[in-house]
């Protein structure tokens, strides 16, 4: 099997939990470091599918991250060719984008571990109930594209979509460990002391209470991704 290829957009956030996922899964993979030159892979003689893990940049940033526009075409290239795609937060909003939707700037950043529903039975939210706990960081949404299908949403904005018949979008980080999650902190204090007084200490105390049901949640949507769009078979799974 050819790899599954993950697009990381700079050092802070990794594959983390979905890595680990993929691991247990017996499914190798690869990390192209895009901000720091690495390729994109060809489709598919290099990438059974692909995974684009989000960023601190935006999405209409090109002129600043250049390999932000080359990636909305690669996108774009991947939906045509239905190849699995899954986009998380800034990754999201890319496959929004290439899928002919938008982004939109919000008028306050989404940050913290915040209550999800459901809106459609899709089989990437297989086994996980409504309304879930995810965790979030991001200034902008996205604004669901032409044919996209709505699967999960809160009430100011859309969380997930599938693009596609193997494309799908979440805004949230399911990725997240407690690592990740207290490098953002510490890298964002100062924003968030201006902008959200007491929102440093609050998640700090909530995450460790979260992270156990997170990694159930990264697993279960790794899991439910590479079995809908055919990365991975049942009965692989069960042998594995």
């Amino acid at each position: 099997m050819r790899p599954i290829m993950i697009l990381q957009h700079e050092p802070d956030d990794p594959p983390g939990l979905v890595g680990t996922s993929l691991e247990e899964l017996g499914l190798p993979f690869e990390v192209r470091r895009l901000d720091e030159g690495d390729a994109l892979p060809a489709y598919p003689e290099e990438a059974s599918g692909v995974i684009v893990m989000g960023g601190s940049m935006h999405v209409h940033q090109g002129h600043v991250y250049r390999f932000l526009e080359a990636e909305k075409v690669y996108l774009r290239s991947l939906l045509k060719h239905c190849a699995p795609v899954w986009g998380i937060c800034l990754g999201a909003q890319l496959l929004a984008v290439a899928a002919g939707g938008d982004v939109y700037k919000r008028k306050d950043a989404e940050i913290g571990w915040v209550t999800i529903e459901k809106t459609l039975d899709d089989p990437i939210l297989h086994g996980i109930g409504s309304p879930f706990v995810a965790f979030e960081w991001h200034l902008y949404s996205f604004k669901l594209p032409p044919f996209g299908q709505l699967i999960a949403e809160r009430e100011d904005g859309p969380q997930t979509f599938r693009a596609g018949g193997r494309a799908w979008g979440t805004q949230f980080h399911p990725e997240v460990d407690g690592q990740m999650i207290e490098c953002w902190i510490d890298e964002e204090r100062e924003y968030l002391d201006r902008h959200f007084p007491g929102l440093a200490e609050r998640l700090r105390v909530e995450t460790p209470e979260r992270l156990a049901a997170n990694e159930t949640l990264c697993r279960l949507l790794t899991r439910n991704f590479v079995l809908t769009s055919g990365l991975l078979s049942a009965e692989e799974e069960s042998a594995g």
